[in-house]
């Protein structure tokens, strides 16, 4: 019986617990919180700091196989393992998507659709880089940045001179932190991601092209199938497996797209039907918008990554049935808002159509924290979307005031 050690306890790597159970396997965590909910859901933990190589070593003893459930794990921590351990997707594939100047690179040197970018990596640089690159753009840091975090908007030479008048001290402290990504701005007309599950170069498969809609940065709703033409999802696919080999992925990788109707002459062979396809970025890892599979799909995609652990031959995911799944997170505002440690569902019986909601079991609510989602099901995509919406309103105790696209 393999155990699977995951680095990270939070909900994706909790998820992941119960389909490596089911397989037959076991699994332990690695997280510095005692409390992340997958700490709770297994009696294999280990409790310490990205950087503690006596508790790494500990930890890797005790496993058969690895991977990790978000990206700011410290790689640095790793690599004193991953020659003698099987990590995945690999160190090389987390250090490359765990920084945006590496990732840029990458798509550029790879030919992947991307939008037009700088980097910058001296602050006494930044401000000619920017006139040369021309505004407004986004400026993004190499690291860290998760749900609209170390992202900042610059429309003009007076912002950019705002921004380094305010950060320069801070930065100063220590020059080779300031690595930053100046990245064009495009119409985005809609973004979408795509997971691909990968064993092998005979052994992958991708999973359906989710519809997302992001409010303040964090995702708020996933739909599928997303509400494209049959053409522009099989060339997302195509592309998102693409980007999967040339990182030789063993594992998930989610690939984050947007998608503008501004096609430009250039960039012939990344557009169809009207549509500009550009990829935002990775995540080597399950991702929020896949938690939309666990209902929606003949596997999930955290079934998929637990068969490529434990050897698990994979299969072609397959929407369930006709009609349209809409996932939609429940942030820490909703228990704020009524105010209580446990979250009440007495409004579920109203709300046929939700057929899922998932309490990620996590110690603190805090407002804009992920802390669970639901799942609803409908012939239609407007209707998904609406009891998604109102039964969200409904725990918050809120009437629906707003408008569905």
């Amino acid at each position: 019986m393999k155990r699977v050690g995951v680095l990270g306890g939070g909900q994706l790597g909790s998820l992941l617990l119960e389909s490596i159970y089911r397989l037959g396997g076991t699994a332990a965590i690695y997280d510095p919180d005692k409390m992340a909910p997958g700490c709770q859901r297994t009696p294999h933990v280990f409790n310490a700091g990205w950087l503690d190589k006596e508790s790494l070593a500990k930890f890797f003893q005790s496993c058969d196989v690895f991977t990790y459930e978000f990206e700011n794990v410290e790689s640095a921590g790793l690599r004193d393992f991953a020659s003698e351990h099987q990590i995945m997707p690999s160190l090389s594939v987390l250090e490359t998507t765990q920084d945006r100047i590496a990732e840029k690179n990458f798509l550029a040197n790879s030919n992947l659709p991307h939008v037009d970018f700088r980097t910058v990596e001296n602050i006494d640089n930044l401000v000619s880089t920017a006139e040369e690159f021309g505004y407004p753009f986004i400026l993004k840091t190499a690291r860290g940045g998760y749900d609209g975090k170390g992202q900042f908007r610059i429309e003009s030479g007076s912002d950019l001179n705002q921004f380094v008048k305010a950060d320069r001290s801070k930065l100063a402290q220590s020059p080779p932190a300031f690595r930053m990504v100046l990245e064009k701005i495009v119409d985005i007309k809609m973004e979408v991601s795509c997971i691909v599950a990968r064993a092998s170069d005979t052994d992958e498969v991708s999973f359906p092209v989710f519809e997302n809609v992001h409010a303040h940065h964090i995702l708020d709703t996933t739909l599928v199938p997303a509400r494209i033409s049959p053409a522009l999802e099989n060339r997302i696919k195509d592309i998102a497996k693409r980007a999967a080999r040339a990182l030789a992925v063993q594992g998930l990788l989610t690939i984050e797209f947007f998608l503008t109707d501004n096609a430009t002459q250039g960039e012939r062979e990344n557009q169809i039907g009207g549509w500009q396809i550009y990829i935002n970025e990775f995540a080597p890892r399950p991702h929020n918008s896949g938690h939309v599979t666990m209902k929606a799909c003949s596997i999930s995609q955290y079934d998929a990554l637990a068969r490529i652990l434990l050897g698990v031959p994979l299969s072609e995911p397959r929407i369930f049935a006709p009609g349209y799944f809409c996932m939609k997170n429940l942030l820490g505002d909703v228990w704020l808002a009524q105010d209580r440690k446990e979250l009440s569902l007495a409004s579920l019986a109203d709300f046929p159509e939700i057929i899922d909601v998932v309490d990620y079991g996590k110690h603190e609510a805090r407002e804009k924290r992920k802390m669970g989602h639901a799942i609803a099901y409908s012939h239609s995509a407007q209707s998904a979307l609406a009891a998604a919406r109102d039964f969200r309103l409904s725990l918050m105790h809120k009437q629906d005031t707003a408008q569905l696209d």
